[in-house]
Order: structure tokens, then C-alpha cells, then sequence
């Protein structure tokens, strides 16, 4: 899924247009779980997803490393998702 989606989900849930994850999953007929994390997506930090999206440079881990990459400091990031392993 592009990020953009990602995003855009994101969006629609700080601004009220979707009150929960369930309304988004419900509207794209799909799962509470997938719409979850595809919203964290949309959480990385301003660096990371600048490089993905504007720059589209390809990470060099899964979605699921994306996922994770998340959860780390915004220094971290950038080193996770981009450098090989």
C-alpha cells in the first residue's frame, strides 16, 4: 500500500471524518487489523517518509520492518529503514 494511503488514513482520523480504525476498515472492506497498520505507516518520522514518498527511494526492509521501524526514535529510523543488514 502506498504511504500516501497511509496518510490519507490517517488524516481522515485526526480530522473527525472517521471517528475509529472499524469505520475505515468497514468503508474499504477490510480488516480493523490491516487499516491499523497501515495508519502507524503514517507515523514514521518526516525524514523516513520524505525519502519514501517524495524522493521514492525504496526501503530496504518489509512492510512489517516498516511497521516496526515505528516504534523506534526518529534518529533511529532513517539507519532501520534504509541501510542494508
Amino acid at each position: 500500500m502506498p504511504i500516501s494511503l497511509c496518510l490519507n488514513k490517517r488524516r481522515r482520523l485526526e480530522t473527525g471524518e472517521a471517528a475509529t480504525i472499524h469505520d475505515i476498515a468497514e468503508a474499504e472492506k477490510v480488516t480493523d487489523r490491516f487499516v491499523s497498520r497501515m495508519v502507524r505507516l503514517a507515523y514514521l518520522s518526516p525524514d523516513v517518509l520524505e525519502r519514501l514518498v517524495i524522493l521514492r527511494d525504496p526501503p530496504s526492509v518489509s512492510v512489517i520492518g516498516l511497521i516496526e521501524a515505528v516504534n523506534l526514535p526518529w534518529s533511529e529510523q532513517m539507519r532501520r529503514v534504509f541501510t542494508q543488514t
